[in-house]
């Protein structure tokens, strides 16, 4: 008798420790997963099937090593996340486990709560927009899961690949919905930083006076509200990669202040007078035409060109049309995985619509609507009645408009902020407001790099 899917385990626990076995599936329980465990490699690879959304994976194994069995799961299921456990301070096996493809990893000692953030964060990070394709395409094996039938995009992966491997600062270019921070996650996790923190900033997302702060933190009593000195992201990712997003709408008056940082490596916090150094390496992105923003003189040609050292253009979804029927299969895969459902497969004319649609949103709007096609339907085939009268409501709108199709993320992060600036920054009061525990506030905090 077959077993239903909310019967089936969709958490590989593999670890020789009997011990440490049974914790991790008390916890995996009380964290709502559904645990299946392994003591060795081989008997893991047997244990793994297309139920897991994720595996714990020790590195200390008694057949085949964690990261033999890493890359073997890798092999069969490109797109698993996987946690990696390491011997404390092993660095080197930490490195090359997220090189080899591990989402992330722990070294022993670890605490749960930190095992089951990274866990819930995975959850999340698979609803985000996909930019890799499976199959179709010659195989990277360097850059993992990135696959693409494209040529532009292929090279794009070999310039990523060799821009990784090298310490200088990266602009990534391309309209919203291409997957900028997919690709600069990709490359802080193939680059020799892989083991130190990736930090993402969002410079449209705060206001001037905070996003000040939020770069390169305050001394207590700076200014109203500042009740204790604060580092600031800079100083944060001293060892690791700064993502610096939408670059374009950094203020004016902070566009002197990165461009020293980028030049000398040194900046003082708000209301300080100490000299800070950083060691961040620096990936920016943007979907404006930075040149024409030069031109205007509403940025700085000299801060463009301290960006701009390495360039990666992402070509848009209409130009890469041949890596619309792996994404969509992927896509489809994730969301099936979430709702915990089978997948749904495309008719002919479903896929020949797809393939007509210019997608002005790019993939985040391909997402959203096989997220909106896949709602209501109750079978498991879309046909083109499914699909063209979403895309046709997309026609009647400006390309502008509907490049700003948000993922359900993103509308999260939206509300949230919205809410949280209404209250002043006030967390008993924007818990009160959204109807959520304060605990909950707190973890949107962290959940959207706000902390």
């Amino acid at each position: 008798m077959s077993l239903s899917r909310e019967d089936q385990a969709n958490l590989l626990i593999v670890d020789d420790d009997d011990t440490i076995q049974r914790l991790l599936v008390i916890a995996a329980k009380d964290h709502g997963w559904r645990p299946r465990t392994a003591g060795s490699g081989l008997s893991a690879l047997e244990a793994l099937d297309d139920g897991i959304e994720a595996v714990v994976l020790d590195h200390g194994l008694p057949d085949i090593d964690g990261l033999q069995t890493l890359e073997r799961m890798r092999s069969e299921q490109p797109e698993l996340p996987v946690i990696m456990l390491t011997g404390l301070n092993d660095a080197e096996t930490a490195v090359r486990a997220l090189r080899a493809g591990a989402a992330d990893y722990l070294t022993k000692p670890f605490e749960l709560k930190r095992l089951f953030d990274l866990l819930r964060q995975i959850r999340l990070d698979r609803s985000e927009p996909v930019v890799a394709v499976s199959g179709g395409g010659s195989k990277m094996t360097a850059t993992d899961g990135l696959r693409s039938a494209n040529t532009r995009v292929r090279e794009l992966l070999r310039r990523m690949e060799k821009a990784a491997s090298l310490d200088s600062t990266i602009l990534l270019t391309g309209e919203s919905g291409t997957g900028k921070t997919y690709f600069a996650r990709e490359i802080h996790r193939l680059s020799p930083r892989a083991a130190e923190d990736f930090i993402p900033v969002s410079c449209p997302a705060l206001p001037r006076e905070l996003l000040e702060s939020e770069l390169f933190g305050h001394e207590k009593g700076s200014f109203t509200g500042a009740v204790a000195s604060r580092a600031g992201r800079f100083e944060q990712a001293s060892k690791g990669t700064l993502f610096l997003d939408e670059i374009g709408d950094l203020p004016a008056e902070l566009q002197p202040k990165l461009l020293n940082v980028l030049q000398d490596r040194e900046y003082f916090r708000v209301g300080g007078n100490k000299i800070l150094r950083t060691n961040a390496r620096v990936i920016a992105a943007t979907n404006m035409d930075l040149h024409a923003r030069v031109a205007d003189g509403s940025f700085r040609e000299d801060l463009y060109y301290r960006l701009n050292i390495i360039e990666l253009h992402i070509p848009p979804l209409r130009e890469r049309k041949d890596d619309i029927p792996g994404l969509t299969a992927a896509i489809l895969g994730r969301i099936a995985g979430r709702r915990t459902t089978a997948t749904w497969t495309l008719t002919p004319e479903a896929s020949e619509a797809l393939a007509a649609y210019d997608w002005p949103g790019n993939i985040r709007q391909l997402e959203n609507v096989l997220e909106r096609a896949t709602a209501f339907t109750d079978r498991n085939e879309l046909g083109e009645k499914d699909l063209v009268p979403l895309l046709e409501s997309r026609r009647d709108g400006s390309a502008t408009a509907a490049s700003k199709v948000r993922t359900l993320h993103e509308l999260e992060r939206e509300t949230f902020l919205e809410a949280y600036r209404r209250t002043g920054g006030n967390k008993a009061r924007t818990a009160r407001e959204l109807g959520v525990s304060e605990r909950t506030v707190y973890n949107l905090l962290e959940r959207h790099g706000l902390k």
